[in-house]
């Protein structure tokens, strides 16, 4: 795919495979129209790819840094198999399990994200696991991944190159011609794979280690679980601390509550003490106008009574 321009990669195999055939025609066409008749033949050669292998290529396009790990692990465990390191392999039996099973997870987001109307449920993540397991033993597998260009999921048994898993039809297969060459290739590519010997030859270094790889893995790790019941564990797992959060949400605004009405019943005694004081001083203050009010009332008396007497003895003289 030297040829096509990786944007045109990018865009053909981020798409829905319903619209691949067209997109990819379009683009073909459009290379052709601006004189660039090779790169149109390269963009027609593209395939469609399955489901499986969209949700891979949107992951290689869209998370590269998670196919980067992958490759990083694949390198660790090739390493750890030359050299038959136990507890090594152990640990990352382990680590292999738990990325595949996060990038399978990240690739169904992905699609729901790309098509929301599709349902997590009903998209082929066994077989996205499977191929990004092949990735990790087969080199082919591992650069069609990071490539983001894979057509159809794969599966590896151990030995030789990954199998394809026909999963769905595709609508543009090669020709007898392509079949054939690609058979002669994969015999080249056995044979260099092989030691030579005129008998029956040992296993290489590479397989007995890969044997030793999952015997181990067998004794050291727990069945794998399928990805639906992860799923469905890491669904509770949220629902689970959801209702965690909610529960501490509630508490601390009872808290802030009884917090308030304690501040409340403090500011409600404070309150009934300044009235009683005002109210004894406006007792008081009753009293004392009472009092005044009396005085007046004798004051006012003796002037009545002194101006009587004034008046009398003024009458009289």
């Amino acid at each position: 795919m030297g040829e096509v321009p990786e944007e045109t990669v990018r865009e053909l195999y981020t798409a829905l495979p319903d619209g691949f055939t067209a997109a990819r025609d379009a683009a073909a066409t459009a290379a052709k129209a601006a004189g660039h008749a090779a790169q149109a033949t390269a963009i027609k050669r593209l395939r469609r790819p399955t489901v499986a292998a969209w949700l891979v290529n949107l992951l290689a396009h869209r998370a590269p840094e998670r196919i980067a790990e992958l490759s990083a692990l694949a390198a660790a465990l090739r390493d750890a198999q030359r050299q038959l390191r136990g507890a090594d392999l152990r640990a990352l039996t382990v680590q292999r399990r738990d990325l595949l099973s996060a990038l399978t997870e990240q690739a169904a987001d992905l699609a729901v994200r790309a098509q929301p109307a599709r349902s997590p449920a009903k998209l082929p993540l066994a077989e996205v696991e499977q191929t990004l397991a092949a990735a990790l033993a087969d080199d082919d597998v591992a650069v069609q991944v990071r490539a983001g260009t894979v057509t159809k999921a794969v599966s590896y048994t151990g030995f030789g190159a990954a199998s394809p898993l026909g999963d769905e039809p595709d609508d543009n297969e090669p020709s007898g011609e392509t079949v054939h060459t690609a058979r002669r290739t994969a015999a080249r590519t056995a044979v260099r794979k092989s030691p030579a010997a005129p008998a029956a030859p040992a296993a290489p270094v590479e397989a007995v280690a890969a044997v030793a790889a999952q015997r181990v893995a067998r004794t050291a790790a727990p069945p794998a679980v399928p990805v639906g019941l992860r799923r469905e564990l890491a669904s509770a797992r949220e629902a689970e601390q959801r209702a965690r959060d909610e529960v501490d949400r509630a508490r601390a605004a009872e808290t802030a509550t009884a917090d308030e009405l304690a501040q409340l019943r403090t500011a409600l005694a404070a309150l009934e003490e300044r009235r009683a004081r005002a109210q004894q001083e406006a007792n008081g203050q009753r009293a004392a106008r009472t009092a005044a009010d009396r005085a007046l009332a004798a004051a006012v008396r003796r002037t009545a009574k002194a101006q009587a007497a004034i008046d009398a003895r003024a009458a009289r003289s």
